[in-house]
């Protein structure tokens, strides 16, 4: 009995390895059979998405439209939108007969500890990233939420027990002196906010908290993105609601000129759908490029973003104030390569560990080998 179960854990072992190993094959065959002008244009729609997202957000936040607060009331708005374009999607389909996969509410997965956790993180992270988009300009969008992988390690360190390695105290030390130099040069040139860097503190740790949780919810819903980003934001256009009732910006926005402004209804119908797209054009990235190229994507997405602000809203910064921008976007970088580097040797240890048994030949009866 106990010999039988050797041979199948050993079976199973070597099946997975085969496996894998075919899905590494397939993958190498098919990255080579891609254009390059396909993967260009994955990028470009990503790089679009994300740095539209982030201006689009600072126009509104900005009092382009008025005085009114609109914090809330545009998070709780792109939900709806959001949820609203799925809906429409689903409803469409099944007009015109055309069978399509659009994702169907499971009340057991929908309101499942983990996704009301990351929905509610995800009402903070994006609360929070609203009010520090009020009070900081996008070129400093970068650094103000540079803590984001420094709590993303310390988490990670508590949470889930993974032990801290130099490179990512390096990492860290390079990121916060960047935050500090960014932060001392906005004092310099007059545009520094305080309220703006508490917001983007706040706004960092909810972005790692939202990040262990997304990995949870994601395994509860078979890596099904479009369903996580679904259920996601109708908890989420839930839970805005009530806040957005209780601070009087539902009612604020009612009794305005707002209601009358179609530009405002239309930039953010338009943020809504960017934020349902940010996902699946951040998967979409990956799977024509790699991992390592999406999170190389990041950082240069990032850089561009800091460029075009500058260049959009004219203004004039110091070389000091690029330095930091260049600590922050170097700690990041090394932490993500150091992480992925390590990601590579655990699975090249896997498979070191299941090695195919190798059949060595028998000579027959002249003595040669078959």
């Amino acid at each position: 009995m106990i010999e039988r179960q050797r041979r199948d854990r050993k079976r199973g072992q070597t099946e997975q390895v085969v496996e894998l190993r075919s899905e590494v094959k397939m993958t190498e065959e098919s990255s080579v059979k891609r254009p390059y002008g396909l993967i260009a244009g994955v990028i470009l729609m990503y790089w679009s998405v994300s740095i539209s997202m982030v201006f689009l957000n600072k126009t509104i936040l900005s009092g382009a439209f008025g005085e009114e607060e609109l914090t809330i009331f545009s998070a709780w708005f792109q939900s709806m939108v959001a949820v609203g374009f799925i809906l429409c999607i689903r409803f469409g389909f099944a007009k015109c007969g055309v069978q399509a996969k659009v994702p169907k509410v499971d009340p057991n997965q929908l309101y499942s500890r983990t996704m009301l956790m990351l929905s509610m993180s995800s009402v903070c992270g994006l609360t929070f990233n609203n009010l520090m988009l009020k009070h900081i300009g996008v070129a400093f969008y970068q650094v103000a939420r540079s803590f984001t992988i420094i709590f993303t390690i310390g988490l990670s360190a508590l949470v889930l027990g993974r032990g801290l390695t130099l490179r990512a105290v390096i990492s860290c030390f390079l990121v916060v002196c960047g935050f500090f130099i960014g932060i001392d040069q906005e004092d310099v040139s007059g545009t520094l906010s305080v309220f703006g860097v508490i917001y983007g503190i706040l706004a960092s740790l909810s972005a790692a908290v939202s990040g262990i949780l997304f990995k949870k919810a994601e395994t509860l819903l078979d890596g099904d993105s479009l369903k996580l980003a679904y259920y996601n934001n109708l908890n989420c256009m839930v839970i805005f609601l009530p806040l957005c009732l209780g601070s009087g910006q539902f009612y604020s926005v009612l009794n305005s000129d707002l209601i009358y402004q179609p530009k405002f209804w239309f930039i953010l119908i338009v943020t809504g759908c960017l934020s349902l797209a940010i996902g699946w054009v951040s998967a979409l990235q990956i799977k024509y490029t790699s991992p390592i190229a999406h999170h190389l994507s990041i950082n240069a997405k990032s850089v561009m973003q800091t460029v075009l602000a500058v260049l959009f809203y004219h203004e004039s910064k110091t070389l000091y104030w690029w330095l930091g921008n260049f600590f922050v976007v170097a700690g990041v970088l090394m932490y993500t390569l150091t992480k992925i580097f390590q990601d590579a040797r655990k699975l090249q240890g896997m498979l070191g560990s299941m090695e195919l048994p190798v059949k060595t030949p028998k000579p027959d009866s002249n003595g040669h080998i078959k």
